[in-house]
């Protein structure tokens, strides 16, 4: 009986911390509405909130590729395209998110991201990407 209470206090200790992670981060989140003079950082940036926002424990984050393609058909609209690398916080393997970001460009200098599109080769994961946590970053980039 103790040693069910001890794994279920660091249990729930665990969960406790994750959450204040997730907190955490929201603060790291970049705006569309001011992305300033650095383009290549302000992208990287955007990619790494989102693998973030996907992945409980990614390390070692980096952006590999990035391009802003105007949408064909579709005036004022834009997609981001991020290819960024990282590692698994547990496992230490090398995985791959592809990251398109729709933005509707009408004002040059304040986007609006209107969805994202996530996916990564992490197989390994019994978990899926968290698509409401992706979802919920439209509204941080808009802010």
């Amino acid at each position: 009986m103790k040693a069910t209470l001890t794994s279920g206090v660091m249990l729930l200790a665990g969960l406790a911390l994750l959450a204040v992670g997730s907190v955490a981060r929201a603060d790291d989140v970049p705006s569309f509405k001011n992305r300033g003079e650095k383009e290549k950082e302000w992208v990287s940036d955007v990619g790494t909130a989102v693998v973030k926002a996907a992945r409980s424990g990614p390390t070692a984050i980096e952006m590999d590729s990035y391009k802003i393609e105007d949408v064909k058909d579709k005036k004022d609209r834009k997609d981001l395209k991020i290819t960024m690398n990282w590692k698994g916080g547990i496992t230490k393997k090398k995985f791959v998110s592809t990251i398109t970001v729709h933005i509707d460009s009408t004002k040059e200098k304040e986007w609006e991201v209107l969805n994202i599109d996530y996916e990564d080769d992490n197989k390994v994961s019994f978990t899926k990407p968290n698509a409401n946590n992706i979802q919920d970053l439209v509204k941080k980039f808009n802010r």
